[in-house]
């Protein structure tokens, strides 16, 4: 039974993390998962690799995010266990270097959440410990008119240092002219088979790449700023504006034949007793 935000123009469509389990694998963090945002008068506004089909657990839709380090994968054997935030356990099937999840699905066992729900917001907690590493996580997700927001605080409780290196994958529909987006900090990028800037810089998809197979795209950019903003257009309301409070460690890109995402990465090494909180929206 997922959970709902809604108001006269949008409804909110989050993962319940225990009770949609069955939607969720090893890869995205299981609070706070946005799976959908409907608006009142055109209909589903995120999309998906797979999308409209149900999509595996790896894939995903909507506008999840990930703790992309796991802990403990350096030294885990085939057949051992890691511990992915904001997932839980996870089993080593693969001995694919370096580890990844998508070669990883099986989840032995989720993190437990507790979720306090208020009528504009939904707060996750969550804590967790894995051999050294040990941390209390919290994510809250609100609207307010046509503004989503996503708001993460971790803190390591362990002793060891926790490795922190979270991003956001929003997946959007694909507009019928393939201008994509646009930054607030100058980028630029090699010349590739997918994509290319306009001279106004936007992001343009080239028509002619074999877009069933997808292209992944890492963007050179200027760190200049606290934050980054995004201005992705839209086939249904035109455009959405995306808004982080911090500058990305790391942009790519990425899309297929059914979806466009940008990858904005958080990265902190936190002490034991340190924490660190970061946020994005998504103004509609």
């Amino acid at each position: 039974m997922s959970f709902a935000l809604s108001n006269p123009e949008l409804t909110v469509i989050l993962l319940d993390p225990a009770a949609d389990s069955a939607r969720q694998g090893s890869r995205y963090c299981t609070g706070g998962y946005i799976w959908q945002v409907l608006d009142a008068q055109r209909g589903d506004l995120f999309s998906g690799p797979e999308y409209p089909k149900a999509p595996n657990t790896f894939d995903g839709q909507g506008a999840p995010d990930m703790f992309q380090r796991a802990l403990g994968a350096e030294d885990a054997p085939v057949g051992g266990e890691v511990a992915c935030i904001g997932v839980g356990r996870v089993r080593r099937t693969s001995p694919v270097e370096p580890f990844d999840v998508r070669h990883n699905p099986e989840v032995i066992e989720f993190v437990q959440w507790t979720v306090q729900a208020a009528q504009d917001r939904i707060q996750f907690s969550t804590e967790a410990q894995f051999k050294g590493w040990a941390y209390r996580l919290e994510r809250q997700v609100s609207l307010q008119d046509r503004v989503l927001h996503s708001r993460t605080t971790i803190a390591s409780q362990g002793e060891a240092a926790l490795p922190v290196r979270w991003f956001a994958h929003p997946f959007f529909p694909i507009p019928p002219d393939n201008v994509l987006c646009q930054f607030s900090t100058p980028v630029s990028m090699p010349e590739n088979p997918g994509y290319a800037l306009d001279p106004q810089g936007f992001v343009n998809r080239k028509a002619e790449h074999h877009w069933p197979r997808g292209w992944y795209q890492v963007l050179d950019y200027e760190k200049n700023g606290q934050g980054l903003t995004v201005v992705q257009k839209h086939p249904k309301i035109g455009q959405v504006t995306t808004v982080t409070d911090f500058m990305p460690t790391f942009l790519p890109i990425w899309g297929n034949a059914r979806t466009f995402s940008f990858e904005p990465y958080f990265e902190k090494v936190l002490a034991p007793g340190e924490s660190a909180a970061w946020s994005i929206e998504y103004r509609f």
